[in-house]
């Protein structure tokens, strides 16, 4: 009696073993097949990454020309008065008698030392400070901070964050429907690249690439 218990329990353990195994080997995904499919929602989900442009919109890279530092010197002479006074000793140029306050041009504002680009035309609003103001950067890595304690009350103080040059400062009184702050710049530390300067120098590269 007692064999025949045990000879049927060893069947019934064998089976669902068996069972078990077939159960897990028809969940797994085979060599090379995503669990999640071909649903984005489910690879979002699941943590898998998503071909490029599915996840995000996809920006148009922009291109910066190399940097090498300059001297003092280098910078002198490269520079104009007001340029080397704003970028390297933190003045400030005159309000509304600048360059850049009431450019309402669309583009890109360069860094006036190293080329970087630093701010769209895109975030730029009219502040009645009388220098040009940005209520973002293109992207965060493109500037640094700092507290600026030239005056009464600290400050923070905004720079390229590639050459350190002087830009401004930033304060919390910009559009509340945006960021809520202002980029005050100096037209001096800027470099204005119009938008329709791209396509120009674009249609030049590909005419020559015809050519060859």
């Amino acid at each position: 009696m007692n064999q025949s218990i045990n000879e049927v329990y060893g069947k019934w353990t064998f089976v669902a073993v068996i069972a078990a195994v077939l159960t897990v080997a028809g969940l797994r995904p085979a060599a090379g097949q995503n669990p999640a499919g071909d649903d984005p929602a489910a690879q979002e989900a699941t943590g898998d990454a998503l071909p490029d442009g599915t996840h995000e919109d996809s920006e148009d890279e922009i291109e910066d020309p190399p940097y090498t530092p300059k001297s003092v010197s280098e910078l002198q002479k490269s520079l104009s008065a007001i340029q080397f006074k704003v970028t390297q000793n933190e003045e400030t140029e005159p309000a509304f008698r600048n360059k850049y306050w009431d450019n309402k041009k669309e583009g890109l504002y360069r860094c006036i030392v190293c080329g970087q680009s630093l701010f769209s035309s895109e975030t730029k609003f009219k502040s009645g400070t009388g220098w040009p103001s940005f209520y973002d950067p293109i992207s965060a890595d493109r500037i640094g901070m700092k507290l600026d304690f030239k005056l009464i009350y600290p400050r923070q103080e905004v720079h390229c964050s590639r050459c350190k040059a002087h830009l401004g400062h930033v304060f919390g009184d910009g559009p509340k429907d945006k960021t809520g702050k202002r980029y005050c710049l100096n037209s001096a530390a800027l470099r204005f690249e119009e938008q329709s300067e791209k396509p120009k120098s674009n249609s030049k590269t590909k005419a020559s690439a015809a050519k060859e």
